[in-house]
């Protein structure tokens, strides 16, 4: 497939012709239907129809979890020779980044793109593709510190990863999950999914210790399989804090991470810009400019937590 798609890294793509829209192509980690993707999906057009894009043809590839469609839209959206491609979140942008060399790239949610290979700096990305990231490694040590302060009895903590997590140095967040843990006396663990399937075990586990929490990394993977990880801790009574912010709104105890239509519409401005001719190259790496602490009363009164007066004072949002 690659063999076939040599083309693509022949050169920039081809301007369209006076009477031909420009064409801009979304990959998105959701399922198509799913209200969080379209409602991403709208604020991206939005906003550049706000910017003057009035005449674009912009389309949608929804690939969900699964990577084998990924691959295949990906190299599908690269054989379209769109004028730029948005990747939302790591495997995506995996996924086309191994197809084109030469074809405009803004990408929302990439961790480590230096690390991972995609620019070589986030000054000068030099290439084909620059973005905004969504999540720092630093921030482990935030949610860990939240659920020792929320629940103070836990002695084990757990990261839920998944290989969509993952970049070239190993686990993006491992690091600063230890560092924090140790400070805090608190036992850490990383566990690695592949699939659905796995997640109840994992829950069930710690739900029978009665002392350790959860913290579920973002990720293609924790997109699609959040409202499930919802369900299973509720069940199985484990405080858990969750990088996305919206599974705090639907039953989770806590999130911390930034807002991501805030980084879409960013996005939109940097596809903007190189529809009116300035290179990725040139564009510099940006990381979110704000963070956000919600907190569900719901769920820790379900759980049996108190939630301090001085962790509620942090939050900036409080469910009820």
């Amino acid at each position: 497939m690659i063999a076939g798609l040599s083309w693509a890294a022949a050169g920039w793509p081809l301007a369209p012709r006076a009477d031909e829209p420009a064409l801009v192509v979304a990959l998105w980690p959701f399922a198509d239907g799913n209200a969080e993707g379209h409602a991403l999906s709208a604020i991206f057009r939005t906003a550049l129809r706000d910017r003057g894009q009035t005449t674009l043809r912009i389309e949608d590839r929804w690939g969900g979890a699964d990577v084998e469609r990924t691959g295949v839209l990906a190299a599908e959206i690269v054989q379209s020779g769109p004028q730029v491609i948005f990747a939302f979140l790591n495997a995506q942008l995996s996924a086309l980044s191994a197809l084109s060399r030469t074809i405009p790239m803004i990408f929302v949610g990439a961790s480590d793109p230096v690390g991972s290979g995609y620019v070589a700096s986030l000054q000068r990305p030099g290439g084909n593709i620059t973005g905004f990231t969504l999540y720092e490694a630093s921030l482990a040590g935030k949610w860990v510190a939240a659920l020792k302060e929320a629940a103070p009895a836990i002695r084990r903590v757990t990261l839920l990863s998944n290989a969509s997590t993952e970049v070239r140095r190993g686990n993006f967040y491992s690091e600063a999950l230890r560092t924090a843990a140790a400070a805090l006396g608190i036992e850490p663990a990383v566990c690695m999914v592949g699939s659905a399937g796995e997640i109840e075990p994992v829950v069930a586990d710690l739900g029978q210790r009665g002392d350790a929490g959860l913290i579920v990394a973002p990720g293609t993977f924790s997109e699609a399989n959040g409202d499930r990880i919802v369900a299973l801790t509720a069940a199985h009574r484990v405080p858990t804090v969750f990088a996305i912010r919206r599974f705090a709104h639907r039953g989770g105890l806590m999130s911390y991470g930034p807002d991501p239509a805030d980084a879409v519409r960013r996005a939109a401005a940097y596809v903007d810009r190189v529809l009116r001719g300035e290179k990725p190259a040139t564009l510099p790496v940006q990381a979110p400019t704000k963070f956000d602490f919600i907190v569900n009363l719901n769920s820790a009164r379900a759980l049996g937590l108190e939630i301090s007066s001085a962790l509620l004072a942090q939050a900036d949002e409080i469910v009820e």
